[in-house]
């Protein structure tokens, strides 16, 4: 028969062990999440352990720092400034009607940054392809049906970023480009909105690249 006094103490190490294992992982978790949360990218370290959901405000409301580079083959109408964008996390909607039904919605308004295309609409599909936009990526041809609805798109409160591309003969400023002249009357007539067209430069590369990877002249 094992004496009282030693049956206790072979209780008692169990539960001290356990304390003590705890008490590590709580510091060592504790330790991780400080240096993530003042680290350069913070939460998004987090996120293939936690999902999109976990946001820098977990824990902690300090604001990650984030470096606003200019992106000098973009500038705005009127004033010519560089575009400045930062988006370490994007969602890429696609316009597709294969949007319809699927109910992502949800998980794309939960990105920092999301961009669209052309016009395609976000009133009446939330459910599928959220409400939020921080970037429309717009082609010269698409300008025209942004026009028919411009409270949609310009008006007050909509701090969407327009990125919109063409050739040089449709963006020329020296007002015969008739796309830039477009522009430039809709950011008169909005001038909280944040329109952006490519460089010369910035449409010669792209050029480029599309004939590089497809083998034909766009």
């Amino acid at each position: 028969m094992i004496p009282h006094s030693l049956s206790a103490d072979s209780d008692r190490y169990p539960l001290r062990r356990k304390l003590l294992i705890g008490a590590s992982l709580i510091v060592a978790v504790s330790l991780f999440v400080v240096v993530v949360n003042y680290s350069e990218k913070p939460y998004f370290l987090l996120q293939p352990v936690f999902g999109q959901t976990f946001s820098s405000h977990w824990m902690f409301s300090k604001q990650p720092y984030k470096a606003f580079k200019p992106h000098l083959g973009y500038v705005s109408i009127p004033k010519q400034e560089p575009l400045k964008l930062h988006c370490e996390l994007c969602s890429i909607v696609s316009s597709s009607g294969q949007m319809l039904g699927q109910g992502a919605g949800p998980q794309i308004d939960r990105s920092p940054c999301i961009w669209r295309m052309n016009n395609a609409p976000t009133r009446g599909f939330e459910h599928d392809v959220g409400q939020r936009t921080t970037l429309r990526v717009v082609s010269h041809t698409s300008v025209p049906l942004l026009l028919q609805k411009p409270q949609y798109f310009f008006g007050q409160g909509n701090n969407t970023v327009y990125v919109v591309w063409g050739p040089l003969r449709n963006m020329r400023k020296d007002g015969k480009g008739i796309v830039y002249n477009m522009l430039r009357q809709a950011a008169e007539n909005y001038p909280q909105a944040r329109i952006y067209v490519t460089t010369e430069d910035r449409m010669n590369y792209c050029d480029m690249v599309f004939k590089k990877e497809t083998g034909k002249d766009r």
